[in-house]
């Protein structure tokens, strides 16, 4: 069966990698996968050579000669599935008609495009929950994203000063002032510790400012984006993930796979990730005085952290592997594809139209 992989941002972001995986996985279950994407896009780039790319130039949400061309482009491919990642890809993937069409959802900013899709699948089970109760007749199923992971890390003791680290956009959904309020807390001010925060965004001049505002500007590193992560992780003792909002979190699972301690808000993704405790910390979200004190205790527990990495990347090797999310992908679709056509071909189903 074939099936068009649709993703039509430019960024470099959890999105774009997300697509990227899906092409993987979709072709290791048996498919064969045609990648469609922006032709100036990070993912382009970023996609195996072995894996099939046709270009798609777009220009915002409402290019009609980009709707046209993806329609031709879908009359020629003949794919018997859309799988759409984002926005964009499922407003441009919703005018493609006869063919089922599956939206992955990675946020709950459920735009009115989404009806057009005859079925989901949800990164996290919080996020499934909150898409049935906006279509509770569209079939929904849950697949994590993936990560990388190869064989078990021994890692170093914490350096001295131990580094902690955060890795992300620089927007305010992702928690940064609260870290840098934790951290300016007399309790962890009073500790040995370098805070190395890799990314770029719109908050990057309010963030340098708060932290000269909160008298850590010494000890706290921008370094701009990061193009290998694996290297970041090697450079920290500690990963913290201090969102305010994260629908998944496909950087906790690869520091996790990088054999990291990690202490992250009970935000969408991170509560049904980690087990608090024993592979990682959660603390609730925008709470500095809570972030503050899990820093505190892993500062302080170094072996017990060390426990804690090792139990993270085996959960992560065991839940979010290739292998692992390749087989929870091709259960859903199993099951998804004949909910989807057995729906939308039902008679008497206003608007309902036959699927080949």
């Amino acid at each position: 069966m074939r099936v068009l992989n649709l993703m039509l941002g430019q960024g470099h972001g959890g999105l774009e990698q997300a697509a990227i995986d899906y092409a993987q996985l979709l072709t290791t279950i048996g498919f064969d996968v045609v990648t469609v994407g922006h032709p100036g896009g990070w993912m382009r780039s970023a996609l195996p050579s072995t894996q099939s790319f046709v270009p798609l130039r777009c220009f915002g949400d409402y290019d009609f000669i980009a709707k046209w061309r993806l329609r031709r482009m879908a009359k020629a491919l003949q794919p018997m599935l859309i799988i759409a990642h984002g926005t964009r890809a499922i407003r441009y993937g919703a005018g493609l008609s006869n063919r089922a069409k599956i939206g992955v959802l990675h946020n709950t900013r459920f735009k009115t495009d989404l009806a057009a899709m005859d079925g989901f699948i949800a990164v996290s089970p919080k996020l499934g929950d909150a898409a049935a109760e906006v279509y509770p007749d569209k079939p929904m199923a849950v697949v994590p994203n993936m990560v990388h992971i190869g064989e078990p890390i021994q890692r170093p003791r914490f350096r001295s000063p131990p580094v902690i680290g955060a890795l992300g956009r620089l927007h305010r959904n992702k928690g940064y002032d609260v870290l840098f309020e934790a951290l300016a807390s007399p309790e962890l001010a009073a500790r040995p510790w370098q805070c190395v925060l890799g990314g770029d965004g719109p908050e990057r001049t309010t963030l340098e400012a708060e932290a000269k505002r909160r008298g850590i500007s010494d000890r706290v590193r921008f370094i701009g984006w990061v193009s290998d992560r694996q290297a970041f992780f090697n450079t920290i003792d500690l990963f913290v993930l201090p969102s305010r909002e994260e629908p998944f979190g496909i950087v906790l699972i690869e520091a996790m796979a990088a054999g990291l301690p990690v202490v992250a808000t009970d935000t969408d993704g991170p509560s049904s990730i980690l087990h608090d405790g024993q592979t990682g910390l959660m603390v609730p979200r925008d709470n500095a005085k809570a972030l503050a004190g899990a820093l505190i205790n892993a500062l302080a527990s170094q072996a017990d952290m060390a426990h804690m990495g090792q139990s993270g990347f085996a959960d992560a090797k065991a839940r979010f592997s290739q292998e692992a999310v390749a087989a929870l992908l091709k259960s859903a679709l199993d099951r998804l594809l004949p909910e989807i056509k057995a729906y939308s071909n039902s008679a008497g189903k206003p608007g309902a139209r036959k699927l080949v």
